[in-house]
């Protein structure tokens, strides 16, 4: 065969190849924008930004014509969980921006008042009395700042532990060098404000806080679950998962969870498209979990309370921080499960999709994780890279570019299925 024809033939595979490719990405990119509008707030409880991800995700499953067991695909749990609706943080007259300077406490109560600045240095933290002088200080009215120091250091550390004891006097300030957030499912009655070291003037006078916070006992969160019948075994399943919940938002903060885990979820429902087209011997169960954030309290749910029986579960595969890869992938319970890892990394050496292919042991990081205490052979896999943007307003879509290695992921996860399915 001349070359010349070698090459017509192939080029339109080559063109259909590089078009599922791209469409591969050009849908997660819009599944992503979507997850990460202002309208899902976050997918967290301010707003109920959580349920309006659940509705969609739900919806998506519907266009795919994925089979449910429950009613609109969900599965219902409650939380508790403590909202921080409306932040301010005025030192010196500059209004501070929310989730960029400063972030409140997850677990912060409602507080509000104006109060002098007593900065507490480095140096005076190694004071024996300090403690003491930062109690004065709060009963005086003032708010104590205190400098970065070093985590390592025990004594300091045991300064610390009993200077956060007196957030119940009044609020206190600890400069970070960096920040990073979280949600809580309790509130305190201490008042914690993480500042960022590089904009705060040592020569500040006085500050103005207002926070407003709602904790709600009972609040129903869902897991999102569909599955496609598998064609020999329909009673065996093979479970794809990932959380669609993120941190939502801190008074006007957004946390947008582009990466975590709007990627994850990106992927999952591109793996529920393909897979409704190309059904295998064993049902695949596609579940979207609420409440990861909160302590992977929605997969905790599920496997209480099953939908599949956990006896028939053959193998369950989590996705969350799917947006990097840059740097190959980490597989989570690699190291408990060597025999499937083996066949995984075998998959990606044979096919070459990622650079690299890494094992870790057990880790309560993610989804995964109580399926593996159950018994269940699990894996969490997430991309590396230099995404670097981890828990704050930052992780958006404006920052996070999906590229090839996102289509490599998919076709690595998508031949692990092909291979559990043998």
């Amino acid at each position: 065969m001349s070359l010349l024809i070698r090459n017509i033939l192939v080029l339109p595979f080559v063109l259909l190849t590089f078009l599922i490719f791209s469409q591969n990405v050009i849908q997660a990119d819009k599944i992503i924008q979507k997850l990460c509008s202002d309208k899902f707030a976050g997918r967290g409880y301010v707003d109920r930004g959580d349920s309006i991800a659940a509705d969609y995700i739900a919806g998506y499953f519907d266009s795919l014509g994925l089979s449910s067991i429950n009613k609109n695909y969900k599965q219902s749990f409650d939380i508790s969980i403590n909202n921080i609706n409306s932040v301010e943080l005025t030192i010196d007259n500059r209004s501070l921006t929310p989730g960029i300077d400063f972030l409140v406490k997850p677990n912060a109560p409602t507080l509000s008042g104006d109060y002098h600045v007593f900065n507490v240095s480095q140096k005076m933290l190694q004071s024996g009395r300090i403690v003491n002088k930062v109690c004065k200080a709060i009963k005086r009215g003032y708010v104590p700042v205190i400098s970065v120091f070093d985590s390592k250091d025990q004594s300091l550390k045991n300064t610390i532990i009993e200077i956060k004891k007196l957030s119940k006097e009044g609020p206190i300030i600890f400069l970070k060098e960096k920040l990073t957030w979280s949600v809580s499912t309790s509130q305190s009655k201490g008042m914690e404000i993480w500042l960022l070291d590089s904009i705060f003037d040592r020569f500040s006078k006085d500050i103005h806080l207002n926070v407003s916070s709602r904790f709600i006992s009972s609040y129903k969160s869902n897991n999102v679950i569909g599955y496609i019948e598998g064609y020999e075994s329909p009673d065996s399943f093979i479970v794809l998962c990932g959380h669609y919940d993120h941190l939502g938002k801190m008074g006007e903060a957004i946390f947008y969870g582009a990466n975590d885990n709007a990627s994850g979820i990106a992927m999952l429902l591109d793996l529920a498209s393909y897979f409704s087209e190309h059904p295998q011997k064993y049902s695949i169960a596609f579940i979207a979990f609420g409440a990861e954030e909160l302590g992977l309290l929605g997969s905790l749910n599920y496997v209480k309370n099953p939908l599949f029986p956990l006896s028939k579960t053959k193998f369950v595969f989590n996705m969350d921080l799917m947006g990097g890869g840059g740097k190959g992938a980490t597989i989570v319970n690699g190291k408990i499960f060597p025999s499937y890892f083996e066949q995984f990394k075998s998959i990606n050496d044979n096919e070459n999709y990622l650079s690299a292919i890494r094992s870790r042991g057990k880790a309560a990081n993610s989804d995964h994780y109580f399926f593996s205490e159950a018994g269940i052979p699990s894996f969490f896999m997430y991309l590396m890279g230099d995404y670097n943007f981890y828990h704050v307003p930052q992780d958006n879509p404006n920052n996070l570019k999906l590229g090839t290695y996102y289509n490599k992921s998919f076709l690595l996860i998508r031949d692990f299925v092909f291979k559990l399915c043998l």
